[in-house]
């Protein structure tokens, strides 16, 4: 066989893998939504933590906070995290932001702590929460569905809260049952494993370690229900920024895959201490 006939066969049995998980995942979750709307369960309202690391962004924390205000059916119980690092050029827009009038029925807390990078930010958070679901978002996405904190309490409420459990986010994947840039966690998920997402990358990842401890551990379920979308910086232009530039600088991206790539025997082990 030569070079070329071998990397034609690779490059055709790449593409039958990736169509074979497709249909499998989409199987699964549309036979799990079956099996989940089959119960009958009483909804349970929680309050949710958002968890809110950010720098110099505090026009795009009033825009998520608008989008989140406005589409919120309970906005009592939401509880506002934010953590900012000392030297915070922009606290003070930020605090101007909190006491607009429109967002007086949020809750919101103020931690100001210098930390390493983004999971790290997440977990400390998180740790410190004392709600049983831990939302983590970031700067620039905004909440499209109306009522979406309802139908957190209706997604897990289908579940024993009490043990480890993500829900995933319609994002606007192509294929949303593969994954979820902004999954929501349970208390239990973190108490578990110490940790929301791994800390060992550069900044990123952060998102893709849990749903791939979600898929390996399947303690986890699609809510389309629960729209977000996301302003990239990565395909819009305007949105590029100080804090972006500082994050996509020095290669972090290529060293984190590499770290990824290197991870695996971790990921398989944590996900099966979700699972035990």
């Amino acid at each position: 066989m030569t070079k070329n006939n071998r990397n034609l066969f690779q490059s055709i049995n790449k593409d039958i893998l990736k169509g074979f998980k497709r249909i499998y995942w989409f199987n699964y979750f549309k036979l799990k939504k079956i099996f989940l709307n089959l119960k009958s369960v009483k909804i349970k309202k929680h309050n949710i933590s958002i968890l809110y690391p950010t720098r110099e962004r505090s026009v795009k924390f009033n825009r998520m906070l608008n989008s989140l205000i406005i589409n919120c059916n309970d906005p009592s119980r939401i509880n506002i995290m934010l953590l900012f690092d000392t030297d915070e050029p922009e606290l003070e827009k930020y605090k101007d932001v909190i006491s607009d009038k429109l967002y007086k029925n949020l809750n919101f807390q103020i931690h100001i702590k210098d930390l390493k990078n983004h999971a790290i930010r997440n977990n400390y958070l998180a740790n410190i929460s004392k709600d049983l679901i831990l939302f983590p978002v970031n700067d620039d996405i905004i909440f499209k569905s109306k009522n979406w904190d309802k139908y957190i309490d209706e997604e897990f409420s289908k579940i024993d809260i009490s043990k480890p459990y993500c829900i995933w986010t319609d994002t606007g994947q192509k294929y949303p049952y593969l994954h979820s840039d902004f999954p929501i966690l349970n208390k239990a998920w973190y108490e578990r494993l110490g940790y929301l997402s791994s800390e060992i990358f550069n900044h990123w990842y952060f998102d893709t370690w849990i749903c791939d401890l979600s898929v390996r551990s399947k303690k986890f379920h699609l809510s389309p229900d629960i729209k977000i979308y996301q302003y990239s910086a990565h395909s819009i232009k305007a949105e590029v920024d100080a804090t972006h530039l500082r994050i996509t600088k020095n290669d972090n991206a290529s060293k984190d895959k590499i770290i990824w790539d290197e991870s695996i025997s971790i990921r398989i082990n944590d996900a099966t201490k979700l699972i035990n």
